[in-house]
């Protein structure tokens, strides 16, 4: 406990016995009366009993209330302020203040402490003597800089700066000696931090940083400090900020703050590459910085708008620490969409290619998953399929999820390869435990096309089982579906007739979509076709474009129904299907077909071909591509 001079504290002659009497009762224990005694004798007299106030507020503890203690303490240096500081009292009034600072900084009345100190401070040259020694001001420094931070948490920067820029002053008139040491650095520092916290000090603030930086650019929060100096000269429209930017990053490059200042360049909406930053910061990405320290949404940037200028093994490491650290796919979906819009597609492909292909050990699931997304939204099946190749079903350790195999068994069925694909949908379905209906039929479908009788009737019976199980939330469109894809199933059992029994549901539903009618019905005409009906065939074909006109198997119906017609002697009739396939569908992957088919006709016939065209082939199966990753096609618009 700091001792109190007690001779320099005597009241004025006229009031010796009142002071003798308080004190009496102090040392009685009397704490009450003597608090009441002197407090009237203050009020009575212009006297400095700020001693006599200190001493009694220390022997009040556990007699009087926090807030009767209180009060002694302020009434202790609201004494002071009746007298001037001369050279005998500089020290005693320093010690009365620090001793009221130090109780209200226990008690957390931040505010009143910082109250106090500052006039402690500017007291020290006030009288005509010299400051007093390091040993006597350093309890005052070290209780201003606890002050001092907690006003700037407490969001009072004005108190903040007095304290630190008192703090600052007294390093300047002594020379920094141990008064202050190494609290220098951080006086500085919290004052100028301080005074950028009021919106009209901003050029004032930035001055102060610079200081800061100038006399101590190693420090750990230099790098910090020339942040925020920036920020300051921005909020001042100060054209230094451009250049204050670029000294970030020359000086500071691995810097947290380098991170955000060029992160902050690089989202701006839009970026602008006509900025005098924009060289710098491209600058940085490319060759300085330390990766590994970079956060995600910087790297994400980075290679946004630097990606096609990074040598290769920067490339590789940002997308490697992108891929890692991508946890949700949501950077990797937004950086491949934003590349795509900016007119970079050919980059996007690359960093797509290298995700799906599973090469990155580290990966998240869900940056590949969002690859896999990304190239089924845009209908690059032929790099999801080339990366089903290449990574096997069962790879060791590759921890693809269920959407990833399912869009890379969609991409199989989409690019023609039938077998493989049948593969990936029961894998999918069995390892993966897959249930919606959409996976399911894509499924059976698959099985019906490629795998053997009894596995396609066992995963035709489990999309029946799931539109049982959902019976109230099937919908007409799904049982048209499955009786769509029964009916194949009967055709490669050669049960014609029930064949035709399920595609003729089909079209007599009245949910049924017009193209699942069109290619129902278009089915009932192959079926005669394959019994060597050919009039019965011809017959159904012609029903289809009422049920879908302009449909996918309109043109379909029209080549089949020539071939019905030839098989019937009747040439002409057939050369019309032919020359009405080439007059509307020109473009179709039959018209073809069609024109080879007129080319030995007789000629009559074949003098309807003229003039048709150069249809160049399509695809042969009538297919829809879907542009969503959790999506599909029907199974029942492939021919």
């Amino acid at each position: 406990m700091t001792t109190l001079p007690k001779a320099s504290a005597a009241p004025p002659a006229e009031t010796p016995h009142a002071i003798a009497h308080i004190r009496a009762a102090r040392d009685q224990g009397d704490v009450q009366s003597a608090t009441e005694m002197l407090t009237e004798l203050a009020e009575q007299s212009d006297a400095d009993f700020s001693v006599d106030f200190v001493l009694l507020a220390r022997a009040a503890k556990g007699q009087l209330d926090a807030k009767q203690i209180d009060e002694l303490y302020l009434h202790a240096v609201h004494s002071l302020s009746r007298q001037q500081p001369d050279a005998e009292s500089v020290a005693r009034r320093l010690l009365i203040r620090t001793s009221a600072a130090n109780h209200f900084a226990a008690t957390h009345r931040d505010d009143q402490v910082a109250k106090i100190l500052v006039p402690a401070f500017d007291e020290l040259y006030t009288a005509a003597a010299p400051p007093p020694p390091a040993n006597t001001l350093q309890p005052l420094v070290k209780l201003a800089m606890r002050a001092a931070w907690s006003a700037l948490n407490q969001q009072r920067p004005a108190d903040a700066e007095a304290l630190y820029g008192r703090i600052v002053d007294l390093a300047t008139r002594t020379g920094g000696d141990d008064a202050v040491g190494s609290d220098l650095a951080l006086a500085m520092l919290g004052l100028g931090w301080a005074t950028a916290m009021q919106p009209d000090r901003m050029p004032v603030a930035a001055d102060r940083l610079q200081q800061f930086i100038d006399a101590y650019s190693s420090h750990a929060d230099a790098a910090s400090a020339a942040a925020m100096r920036i920020q300051c000269l921005q909020k001042a429209d100060e054209e230094a900020a451009v250049l204050a930017i670029a000294d970030l990053l020359q000086r500071w490059p691995s810097s947290h703050s380098a991170d955000q200042m060029v992160l902050q360049t690089l989202s701006t909406d839009p970026p602008d590459p006509t900025s005098p930053l924009w060289d710098s910061v491209m600058h940085w990405v490319v060759q300085q910085g330390h990766p590994q320290q970079w956060s995600a949404d910087l790297i994400s940037r980075a290679l946004l708008f630097a990606g096609p200028k990074l040598p290769p093994p920067r490339f590789d490491a940002l997308l490697k620490r992108l891929a890692a650290e991508d946890k949700t796919g949501q950077r990797v979906a937004v950086l491949l969409h934003d590349s795509t819009e900016l007119g970079s597609a050919g980059f996007a492909e690359q960093i797509a290619a290298t995700l799906i292909s599973g090469d990155l050990v580290d990966s998240t699931p869900m940056a590949r998953e969002s690859a896999c997304r990304w190239a089924g939204r845009t209908g690059r099946w032929s790099m999801l399929a080339l990366a089903a190749e290449s990574t096997g079903l069962n790879a060791a350790g590759d921890r693809r999820s269920v959407h990833v195999d399912r869009l890379f068994a969609e991409a199989l069925t989409q690019t023609d390869r039938g077998q493989t694909a049948a593969k990936w949908w029961a894998h999918v379905v069995d390892h993966h435990g897959a249930t919606d209906f959409a996976t399911l039929l894509r499924c059976a479908e698959s099985a019906v096309a490629h795998a053997d009788v009894v596995e396609a009737v066992r995963r035709l019976e489990r999309v029946r089982a799931a539109l049982g199980e959902e019976a109230s939330q099937s919908t007409g469109v799904q049982v048209a579906l499955v009786d769509l894809l029964a009916g194949d199933l009967a055709v490669r059992r050669v049960d014609l007739t029930g064949a035709r029994s399920r595609y003729e549901r089909v079209v007599r539903s009245p949910d049924a979509t017009p193209a699942l009618r069109g290619r129902a019905q278009w089915m009932i005409g192959e079926t005669h076709l394959m019994q060597r009906q050919f009039a019965k065939a011809i017959d159904d074909y012609r029903k289809v474009e009422g049920l879908d006109p302009g449909g996918p198997y309109v043109a379909a119906s029209l080549v089949q129904a020539g071939k019905s017609f030839e098989q019937l002697g009747l040439t002409r009739e057939a050369g019309d299907c032919y020359s009405a396939l080439l007059g509307r569908f020109a473009d179709s992957s039959y018209a073809t077909e069609a024109r080879r088919r007129m080319a030995v006709l007789p000629g009559a016939a074949r003098s309807a071909a003229g003039g048709s065209g150069n249809g160049s082939p399509q695809n042969g199966s009538p297919n829809d591509s879907p542009d969503d990753a959790a999506s599909y096609p029907s199974p029942s618009l492939r021919r």
